[in-house]
């Protein structure tokens, strides 16, 4: 059987048929874009408009052009008000991390930025009124519903093309695709906020009088705040999703570094612009996040997200429940009074603060002279080996100076700050106020303390700081951070603290995993390189020296020309850096040797993680106090890494670089506190009506008299149970 009008030799059951009956929609769409270009010049204008003016005013002309420390400070105060002062801390510390790997990183990450503010504020413009039309009008919400099922199932990459006819390539385009793409969760949310409003509520405040534009300002948005929240942090974690697929228009920011990255295969520049575009996901998402929604990590909201972008509706049952639970963890929080600070626990917090006292006193004393023992490593003038580069001689540096304890010192202060902070809060108002400010965070704070000071002390001088005296302020520092370790040790070990809710019984598996990979990772830390130097005044040999000379000999005799030995003389030095590059491992004798006290650190964290982790303790409130021992090495580790990973940035020549040893150190240390964090996050301090029920049950199984039993802890809780 044939078609009429079609090839006669051709039968319907013939797959070249379809050839014959080409439906024409590829081109019926490419007719409409073309009258639409060439007809509505105006109208494209007017939605470029606001995408340009934003852009242009928001971006280029304020975000990119002013410091990256207003920018850092901004963000902290919008932080610390639309969520807390963690939150706000947090954000500005990320957003410096960004603006540290270097200026170019800096700029992208301001574009960044703004080009996701200028998308959520677009959407927010658009969507939330959309929303409540939808909510409101059920005509509207059937026709507005079918659109959106067609922008979340159709791909970016197709509607992205007609985006580029018409508006060309750049940052402009590139935001309207994430808008597109972003918008549909903010509606549907705010349809359904505005539905799920009870119908009593509104039916009582019309029967009240109100007209309508009330009912919805006093009565409707009120009510559905949760949901309209949900649905712009949703909105924005899709936005953030986009950022490659705008990179491929052209829009610029991180996402274009790590296309680049991509289309080079250049790795490092992959890894700082994820690692910036990260922290800016993070900051962002932290302070869109509703408040009582803050667990998850940031790759599984992004993926819920993207999962839900088509139903967000059920996202907001997860937020519901969170929200129920906190409140019923506040108000559990609220009964009772706090056990008083005993004897046992006023010694160990004097301890802890004396000896936190004497280690930020020390950072005023000398920590070095003659020479930089950390820098030593990273700049010539603080070598003193001979000649002219004996710069320092004579000169002391205490422990806050670039030459002197540099880093290692404010990380010595700061945390002994912590500990003193901690002790006096505690002491005055046991229990209450931030949680870390007790004697698991006067551990952590210990920990970081002696991590520093110790790996300040041991660190071995260069072979070119042959004059290197270690200062008496460098041995101070470490005994008053081991005491300030031992009175916090103490205070915990007599602390009254148990767990807020029942802990899961048996040994913690997966938190003996976790202490085992910091300690796989410390070993490949060891011997992985910790400084990379590519100066070449470093790494001419003997031979390559010959060579330049030879060439200098040639320019005298008339052999070569000087453009010629300029030339060859920078093949030469560029074929050594490549080629002679010194890489000094963390166990290295011509190195600090600072990666075998990282691993130290870390394997005798992972020897106090196995009773932590409750191999042959059953005790939890033993286990609470191993896992704060072993989470204090952790912090040591990450402390005395991150003072030689700053040291070297505050002081070094350029081209030379701390090297990835300290970093996978920095990550083991990390592993093993996240090991006992959760753990040690369950525990608060002890209830008064807790002690009393523990006695009353003792004292109903024993049969002694109740008003007997209970009296003394009457008497210390005021004489109220």
């Amino acid at each position: 059987m044939s078609l009429l009008a079609q090839a006669e030799d051709v039968s319907i059951m013939d797959n070249r048929i379809l050839d014959e009956w080409v439906l024409p929609f590829g081109q019926w769409i490419d007719q409409m874009v073309d009258w639409i270009d060439q007809n509505m010049g105006g109208v494209l204008d007017v939605i470029r408009w606001p995408f340009a003016f934003l852009i242009e005013n928001m971006v280029d002309n304020f975000i990119a052009e002013i410091s990256w420390v207003w920018v850092c400070l901004g963000f902290f105060l919008i932080g610390s008000l639309i969520r807390n002062v963690k939150v706000g801390a947090t954000a500005a510390l990320a957003l410096a991390g960004c603006g540290l790997l270097g200026t170019n990183y800096w700029f992208e990450t301001a574009r960044t930025i703004g080009m996701i503010m200028v998308a959520v504020i677009l959407c927010a413009i658009v969507g939330i009124p959309v929303g409540i039309m939808c909510g409101r009008f059920d005509g509207v919400w059937n026709v507005v519903r079918p659109t959106l099922d067609a922008m979340q199932v159709v791909h970016p990459f197709v509607y992205m093309l007609p985006v580029i006819f018409f508006f060309s390539f750049g940052v402009v385009p590139g935001t309207m695709v994430t808008m597109v793409f972003a918008i549909p969760p903010l509606i549907r949310l705010t349809n359904l906020g505005i539905r799920q409003v009870p119908e009593d509520v509104v039916e009582a405040s019309r029967a009240f009088g109100a007209p309508e534009l009330r009912v919805l300002t006093d009565v409707q948005l009120p009510l559905a705040r949760p949901a309209i929240m949900t649905g712009l942090n949703q909105t924005l974690l899709l936005s953030i999703s986009m950022i490659g697929i705008a990179a491929i228009m052209g829009a610029g920011g991180l996402g274009l570094l790590v296309f680049r990255a991509v289309s080079n295969l250049d790795v490092a520049l992959a890894a700082s612009a994820g690692l910036a575009l990260f922290l800016v996901a993070v900051v962002l998402d932290r302070i869109s996040q509703p408040e009582a929604d803050d667990g998850g990590s940031l790759y599984t909201r992004i993926q819920q997200a993207w999962a839900h972008r088509s139903d967000p509706e059920t996202l907001l049952d997860e937020v519901e429940s969170q929200a129920v639970a906190a409140r019923d963890a506040a108000a559990a929080k609220a009964r009772g009074d706090y056990a008083p600070i005993d004897p046992s626990e006023r010694v160990g917090m004097a301890a802890a603060a004396a000896g936190a006292v004497l280690a930020m006193a020390s950072t005023f004393m000398t920590w070095g002279s003659e020479a930089g023992v950390i820098t030593g490593y990273a700049r010539v003038v603080d070598q003193n080996a001979t000649g002219d580069s004996a710069n320092l001689s004579g000169q002391s540096f205490n422990g806050f100076a670039a030459s002197g304890g540099s880093w290692f010192g404010y990380i010595t202060f700061a945390a002994g700050l912590f500990v003193v902070v901690s002790a006096v809060k505690a002491f005055m108002t046991p229990g209450k106020g931030p949680r870390w400010f007790s004697p698991d965070g006067a551990m952590y704070a210990a920990g970081a303390a002696v991590g520093a000071s110790l790996g300040y002390f041991l660190a071995a001088p260069s072979d070119f700081s042959t004059n290197y005296v270690r200062g008496p302020g460098a041995l101070l520092a470490v005994i008053g951070s081991l005491i300030a370790l031992a009175g916090a040790a103490y205070w915990l070990t007599n602390a009254p603290f148990s767990p807020f809710r029942p802990l899961a019984p048996g040994v913690g598996v997966g938190r003996l995993m976790g202490g085992a990979a910091a300690v796989a990772l410390v070993v490949i830390a060891v011997f992985s390189g910790w400084s990379f130097d590519k100066r070449a005044n470093t790494i001419i040999s003997a031979e390559l020296q010959a060579e330049l000379d030879q060439v200098l000999l040639d320019v005298e005799n008339g052999v070569l020309s000087e453009a010629i030995a300029a030339q060859t003389i920078q093949r030469l030095n560029n074929s050594a850096i490549k080629s002679e590059l010194i890489v000094i491992d963390g166990k290295a004798s011509e190195g600090a040797g600072l990666g075998l006290v990282t691993l130290g650190f870390i394997v005798l964290g992972g020897l106090l993680l196995i009773p932590a982790a409750g191999v042959g303790v059953t005790d939890q409130n033993r286990q609470w106090v191993w896992s704060t021992l072993s989470a204090s090495a952790g912090f040591a580790t990450m402390a005395l890494t991150t003072g030689w990973v700053v040291t070297i940035m505050r002081a070094a020549d350029r081209r030379f670089f701390s090297g990835a040893g300290a970093f996978l150190a920095f990550v083991a240390g990390f592993f093993m506190l996240a090991s006992s964090r959760a753990l040690i996050a369950e525990f608060r301090r002890r209830k008064v009506y807790e002690e009393l029920m523990d006695e009353i049950i003792e004292a109903e199984i024993a049969g002694v008299d109740l008003d007997d039993a209970l009296e003394p802890q009457l008497v210390s809780a005021g004489g109220d149970l």
